[in-house]
């Protein structure tokens, strides 16, 4: 029955054998630990299922899906699968800081009010460069970010998030979207709660390939978006509609956004 835990951490994965004991081993070394770590094997053909399983560790729970299916679904199906009060997600790839589940939780304790809370990340380079990487701070009910001009939600991952179940209710990832799925459900969410930042890093986040960097996933993703608020945007922000669509059409790069959230250390 949901609520054995207080804590259910969900981790999609595809053909990332290499990477994950890294992942893994994060969550587990967490200070706090009464929490179950759900594993999402999206369809991989690498040993990913070998390497859960050396993991001796009761709290993790190993589910596999018959066929790739994507990140969406994976993370819907790992949803499906949580009993805990309180919701967070982990990447195949990343590591946490050894007190993330910890300081969290406890800060959501002290602030019943709010909905969730999420920290900012250090950016860990191809080249071994690390960057700070700051989440942006977002506004309950607003789409747009009047100072970027861009998605309210826009460089806030998941990884840096924890989230009161009650609050999440019957949100799930969009699998018709490409790419922005955690974007969307953050604009989602804070359409009715609020959000508290804490602007210290609190995940290492680890650049390698994958649907992050592939810019042909990035230009349908942006599509979609359009087409999903089109209506909402025509009725608050029409001018952000027709520049963005522009953008699209002309394919300009989102790295003057990206680059606004990043600072060498």
């Amino acid at each position: 029955m949901r609520g054995e835990v207080p804590v259910s951490i969900i981790l999609p994965t595809y053909n990332r054998a290499a990477l994950l004991p890294r992942s893994i081993e994060s969550v587990l070394e967490q200070t706090y630990g009464d929490f179950e770590l759900i594993v999402v094997d999206d369809g991989s053909e690498d040993d990913s299922a070998g390497v859960v399983a050396r993991f001796a560790d009761e709290r993790i729970r190993y589910l596999r899906l018959p066929k790739n299916c994507g990140l969406p679904t994976a993370r819907n199906a790992g949803l499906a699968q949580a009993r805990g009060a309180y919701l967070a997600f982990q990447d195949s790839d990343d590591e946490w800081m050894a007190d993330k589940l910890e300081r969290q939780k406890c800060l959501l304790e002290i602030h019943p009010e709010t909905a969730g809370v999420y920290a900012d990340m250090l950016r860990v380079c191809a080249d071994g460069r690390v960057l700070y990487f700051r989440s942006p701070t977002i506004v309950p009910g607003r789409l747009i970010n009047p100072q970027t001009r861009y998605w309210e939600s826009y460089m806030l991952a998941l990884q840096p998030a924890l989230i009161r179940r009650a609050c999440f209710g019957d949100l799930r990832f969009d699998k018709r979207l490409s790419m922005f799925e955690d974007l969307d459900l953050y604009l989602r969410l804070a359409q009715h709660h609020s959000l508290l930042h804490m602007p210290e890093p609190l995940v290492k986040y680890h650049e390698t390939h994958g649907i992050t960097s592939d810019r042909q996933a990035e230009l349908q993703g942006r599509r979609q978006l359009l087409r999903k608020y089109a209506g909402a945007l025509l009725a608050s922000d029409p001018v952000f509609l027709v520049k963005e669509a522009v953008d699209v059409l002309l394919r300009r790069s989102l790295l003057p956004i990206v680059n606004q959230h990043l600072t060498p250390m």
